[in-house]
């Protein structure tokens, strides 16, 4: 057994209390490797720092690269830990789950019908702060890495926009893998309660199709059920209505696809978050990571062709739109949750009461260990909010490479113009242009408005064409329609179109004005009515003589124009390859 043979882990050996460093945890998946014809430890990139993105293969088949393993008709896993470095608990779980499955061979039913991806570490950099300063409310390990990468970013808000150099190598990691089934492991704190561990994969049809119908009505009852039997406490992931009264109810609803496991779902593909709570003792968690990773993997088993068929679906249906009558679909951008449609259920936390701090001067709650149950709401139904019609593909000039270098690294597949194309094409404007006072993430995140626009376009050779009727058209939709939540543009990838680039002198502009306004009745009209109307516009006289300008033809006509553009109708199309 393992401790017999030397295999016990840097966890186990620490009585649960440590976790270990990269050079450590890899020298143990090497050692695995060494030790099992049936493991592979490979890399998919390597950090800011140098180091290897490690990704650590098991199969009983040998099928050590995606062909063969999607050959086998396996269902395909991928475990994840420390996406966040001080959350580290899923290392730890998933070193004893391999350790379990090659060398002692406990659970021989998932070793034969799964192929396993784990990804022990995937901030690996940020792993390497080590600390027991990093997480002041986590009940240990004594020390742990830090949150986000070496250059304070965090991977997990990063899977749209793909800024990390380590996310980008893990985009292409994941379009060549398309893991059926993906857990990321992490830890949450805010609130304390009974729950030793709370989830949220998505069960919402129009949002995940097929995908998500497997999730809600095959794999979390029997999930649900199996934990009950265990007496393993779990309850949904989901966002207090009102903080520090989880009686006023929990939203939970449909998810951006910024975060891992909603990612997983505009992929079609199941995303499974797993949070266990930070006040926890470290090795009751690592426990309970490893016992609800198995109990999912064993409902998986039981119908393995249940979660093949539903991505299949899900891959097909979303491979028809652009084929059909645009009148006939519509495709959801944007969700709001239900709060008229909740399930009543029982919160399991502990006693509080609210004690003033002296410091703050405000009150905050101070937990006991008394159990109580407190009757509440989880509102998880969801309707649109905004929905686009379906389309043939999207146009993009060749000069936007940072946006193509994203799409790449997304695997999306893209063609360029050999010969220039005219035609109608559907397009947005954009007004009321706001930027929020700080920076998110690293970016300057503009809000607006959008106008839809369809006007005719010239667009040369070299223009790149983004085709859908593919399965990825979730993905290229939720990236580049930009009423999505996480669109590229959204997250300020383009942020140059909302800047003016040419400017007037007044003493240009003014005898200009004063030549529009007497040529042009019903401009003239326009202005009298918003001096009268906007005192501060009437009393700037740059803002005065700008109405003017905005008018003339000297205006820059692609400010606050979307650059890419949408194909609706079939217009041929010379293509080649990219």
């Amino acid at each position: 057994m393992a401790g017999e043979e030397g295999w016990l882990t840097f966890f186990e050996k620490s009585g649960g209390l440590e976790t270990p460093r990269y050079a450590e945890t890899m020298a143990y998946f090497e050692r695995l490797d060494q030790a099992s014809a049936f493991a592979r430890l490979e890399s998919f990139g390597r950090s800011p720092e140098g180091r290897s993105l490690p990704l650590f293969i098991i199969s009983a088949d040998k099928a050590f690269t995606p062909e063969k393993a999607h050959r086998t008709g396996k269902p395909v896993i991928l475990i994840q830990s420390a996406i966040h470095s001080g959350e580290c608990e899923g290392k730890d779980a998933a070193m004893l789950l391999a350790r379990d499955l090659l060398i002692d061979k406990k659970h021989p039913e998932l070793f034969e019908k799964l192929i396993f991806l784990i990804i022990p570490i995937f901030n690996v950099d940020g792993h390497e702060r080590f600390s027991p300063y990093n997480r002041i409310n986590q009940n240990g390990p004594r020390e742990m890495g830090w949150r986000v990468t070496s250059t304070r970013l965090n991977l997990n808000r990063d899977f749209m926009k793909a800024d990390a150099p380590e996310m980008r190598q893990w985009l292409q990691m994941y379009h060549r893998w398309l893991p059926h089934l993906f857990y990321d492991c992490h830890t949450t704190d805010g609130m304390d309660y009974q729950y030793l561990l709370t989830f949220n994969i998505d069960e919402h049809d129009q949002f995940g199709g097929a995908v998500s119908r497997w999730a809600r009505e095959i794999f979390l009852p029997g999930v649900r059920n199996a934990c009950r039997t265990r007496g393993l406490l779990i309850g949904p992931y989901a966002d207090l209505l009102e903080e520090d009264h989880p009686e006023k109810g929990f939203a939970i609803g449909v998810w951006r696809p910024m975060l891992s496991n909603a990612y997983a779902t505009v992929c079609n593909r199941a995303g499974f978050l797993i949070e266990t709570h930070s006040l926890k003792p470290y090795a009751v968690r690592v426990q309970t990571t490893l016992d609800f990773i198995l109990i999912g993997l064993r409902e998986i088993v039981k119908k393995p062709e249940a979660l093949l068929k539903a991505v299949a679906e899900e891959d097909q249906r979303v491979s028809a739109w652009g084929r059909g009558p645009a009148d006939t679909l519509k495709i959801p951008l944007q969700f709001n949750t239900r709060f008229d449609a909740g399930e009543k259920a029982l919160f399991l936390g502990f006693r509080s009461e609210m004690k003033a701090g002296v410091v703050s001067g405000d009150t905050y709650p101070a937990y006991s260990t008394e159990k109580e149950e407190i009757p509440t709401v989880y509102y998880n139904e969801a309707e649109p909010a905004v929905q686009v019609a379906p389309l043939l593909g999207y146009l993009i000039p060749q000069g936007w490479q940072a946006i193509v270098e994203v799409l790449r690294a997304h695997g999306i597949k893209m063609q360029r113009l050999i010969q220039p194309c005219t035609g109608d094409f559907e397009g947005y404007r954009f007004r009321e242009v706001r930027f929020r006072p700080r920076s998110y993430e690293g970016r300057s995140l503009p809000s607006y408005q959008v106008v839809p626009v369809t006007e005719k376009r010239v667009f040369p050779a070299g223009t790149i064409f983004v085709p859908m009727g593919n399965p990825r058209g979730k993905l290229i939709i939720q990236l580049l329609e930009p009423e999505a939540p996480d669109a590229l543009v959204a997250w300020g990838l383009m942020n140059t179109i909302f800047e003016d680039r040419e400017y007037f002198e007044s003493y240009v502009m003014e005898p200009l004005a004063e030549k529009m306004m007497a040529g042009d009745k019903a401009l003239a009209e326009r202005f009298a009515s918003k001096v009268q109307s906007d005192s501060a516009f009437a009393a700037n006289p740059r803002a005065r003589l700008a109405f003017f300008y905005q008018n003339s033809p000297w205006y820059d006509q692609d400010k606050d124009l979307y650059p890419i553009w949408r194909m609706t109708r079939d217009i041929p199309l010379t293509l080649g390859e990219l």
